[in-house]
């Protein structure tokens, strides 16, 4: 094949790949939040940086979508206080544990990693001292801020109900072995704002 061929062919990827950063037709831009309703606790999940930024991440919580964890972008998602179990959807499983308390926001960092076939994922609860602690407003600052497309996420679901509930279910089995336990990080009640 022609060198030249190759180059263009690649540029063209690469300038496609670039005007979808950051996007999915399954959410769009949304006002910013004040902090949680009465009674609620609010948790952010926040992508600061491009890496994959043709990947998206899902984020479940039993069999609801919470939102799609997008380059340079974070959503949030407003809960009863208690304990919630957080399901990362990749190459990858993984969860994130969080025990929240009425009136307190919370954060967890989304990032991508490389995977074998697709990016993978990890979740990094912003906890009391960690290095992200300070950096979290300043995030708010630069990423956008987005919500679920709900019509969209339903019509989604509607397709592919049956094959999600089965894997939500085969990913929860997982989470509940001992193998499956290293795959939990923790976000707790002191860490919340």
């Amino acid at each position: 094949m022609n060198k030249k061929y190759l180059v263009f062919i690649s540029l063209a990827v690469l300038l496609f790949c670039i005007g979808c950063a950051g996007s999915s037709p399954y959410m769009r831009p949304a006002e910013t939040l004040i902090g949680p309703s009465q009674g609620k606790a609010l948790i952010y999940f926040m992508r600061p940086s491009g890496m994959a930024f043709a990947v998206d991440f899902q984020i479940w919580k039993d069999y609801q979508l919470v939102g799609l964890s997008t380059a340079k972008s974070y959503f949030a998602y407003e809960c009863d206080p208690g304990k919630h179990l957080f399901i990362g959807r990749a190459e990858n499983k993984l969860a994130v544990e969080a025990d929240v308390e009425a009136g307190k926001t919370y954060y967890v960092l989304t990032q991508a990693r490389m995977g074998g076939w697709k990016a993978r994922m990890a979740f990094i609860p912003v906890t009391r001292g960690s290095k992200y602690w300070g950096e979290v407003e300043a995030y708010k600052g630069s990423l956008n801020f987005v919500t679920t497309k709900d019509d969209v996420i339903d019509q989604w679901k509607g397709e592919r109900g049956a094959e999600i509930r089965k894997e939500i279910d085969e990913i929860k089995a997982f989470l509940q072995t001992p193998e499956g336990q290293a795959y939990i990080v923790k976000l707790n009640k002191e860490d919340g704002r």
